[in-house]
């Protein structure tokens, strides 16, 4: 082989890697939830501190779609449906735990910004009775700016606050999601 022909091969070889890559470049994104119970402020005269509602033992969630928004592009564009239905987590059960809302290995390299999730079946244990609940707001939007780089796994954490002040009364739960940075 001529000199002149390793040089087209090489060129040709890189020509085909900077072509490919974008296509072959994933990695893993692991989406965690911990638990808070949300605290209210008791507005009653003579009882002052943080109300703490007892009797709910369960509250199983889970998402009928996760979404991930690219960095630097439009509100309207750049999002990466990730999941379509999770399967459903104990976020009571597993107080200060981590739990694993979903563990995807397919997300393309790049920088992301904003996760939305809508949450889909919600149930809560309380007082002995299982019952299906409305989850309010039913889609969260989350500011989280992450990388997603080639080959690796990027974790991320979610906390769920609940306020289920109106479960007996209209079977509602509350939810606010905030990123956890560590």
């Amino acid at each position: 082989m001529s000199p002149r022909q390793i040089f087209s091969a090489v060129l040709l070889i890189i020509i085909i890697v900077v072509i490919l890559y974008p296509a072959t470049a994933i990695g893993t994104v692991r989406l965690n939830a911990q638990y808070r119970q949300a605290i209210i402020y008791q507005e009653i005269p003579g009882e002052e501190g943080p109300l703490e509602i007892t009797g709910v033992t369960n509250l199983e969630v889970s998402f009928s779609d996760v979404e991930i928004h690219l960095a630097n592009a439009e509100n309207d564009t750049g999002w990466l449906p990730i999941s379509y239905q999770t399967d459903s987590i104990d976020l009571i059960g597993n107080t200060g735990k981590s739990n694993t809302i979903l563990l995807t290995p397919t997300i393309p390299v790049g920088e992301y910004d904003i996760i939305g999730l809508t949450f889909s079946d919600t149930f809560a244990t309380f007082n002995g009775t299982t019952v299906k609940v409305e989850t309010i707001p039913q889609f969260v939007v989350i500011s989280y700016p992450f990388a997603v780089k080639s080959g690796s796994e990027t974790e991320l954490k979610l906390e769920i606050v609940a306020d289920y002040r109106g479960l007996n009364n209209s079977k509602k739960v509350f939810f606010e999601v905030n990123p956890i940075h560590d």
